[in-house]
């Protein structure tokens, strides 16, 4: 009896030694493979409002500099979209600095890979010349990834549209807009803080605020220039 009692015991120790070098293979494979589903199914944590990836509104717009632009031109780099107006006296510069610091924080082989584009809410002032003087004052103008872009009315008020930018009134409840618009004292020009950041492939990723943090803005652009 004794020895049929030893027996069973040597037999699950065996089993038991045998077992749990099969379980701890089966749970590094369920992990592995946990990884691979967690890294291949979803996209970067980004900061700021999560949109829906549809395709960005193209649009063809000329820089401060003479050159034509177009959204389009851009495909394979993270675009970070902003609004601005030159005779802003807060937000527009605030945006501008944090771009540029964002930048900054870059590695520098991604620099390469973004592209910072504002586009003017204030046509009539903000001149070639008022854009460039605007970009120098925040340390933009050397800034190869920086571009300030103007149109004539009827173009930029399209883009604006697109985007949910309405200047000078308050943004129509009716429609699915990212942008808020409010009076500027002695400008009429709308007040919008919201930046766009767009994946690779010209998918609408992500809507920041001036006020988040340009490490913030840094990491969206890293996260999706990877």
């Amino acid at each position: 009896m004794r020895d049929r009692q030893a027996s069973r015991t040597r037999i699950a120790g065996k089993r038991q030694r045998y077992l749990l070098p099969a379980v701890a293979v089966g749970a590094a494979v369920i992990a592995l493979f946990a990884l691979v589903m967690l890294r291949g199914s979803g996209a970067p944590a980004l900061a700021g409002t999560e949109l829906n990836g549809s395709p960005a509104p193209d649009f063809t717009l000329t820089d401060y500099r003479g050159q034509t632009v177009s959204l389009s031109d851009f495909r394979g780099k993270v675009v970070v979209l902003t609004f601005i107006y030159t005779q802003c006296p807060d937000v527009c510069p605030v945006i501008a600095r944090n771009l540029q610091t964002a930048y900054e924080q870059l590695p520098a082989e991604t620099r390469d890979d973004v592209a910072l584009i504002a586009i003017t809410l204030d046509p009539e002032r903000d001149t070639p010349q008022a854009l460039e003087e605007f970009s120098e004052r925040h340390g933009l103008s050397e800034n190869p990834s920086w571009y300030a872009l103007r149109g004539n009315p009827a173009t930029l008020e399209q883009v604006w549209q697109a985007y949910g930018i309405y200047p000078g009134r308050t943004t129509n409840p009716a429609t699915p807009a990212h942008g808020r618009g409010t009076p500027v004292p002695g400008g009429g020009e709308g007040h919008t803080d919201a930046i766009y950041v767009i994946d690779p492939d010209g998918r609408q990723r992500v809507l920041m605020r001036a006020y988040l943090e340009p490490a913030s803005v840094a990491h969206n652009i890293e996260a999706l220039a990877d």
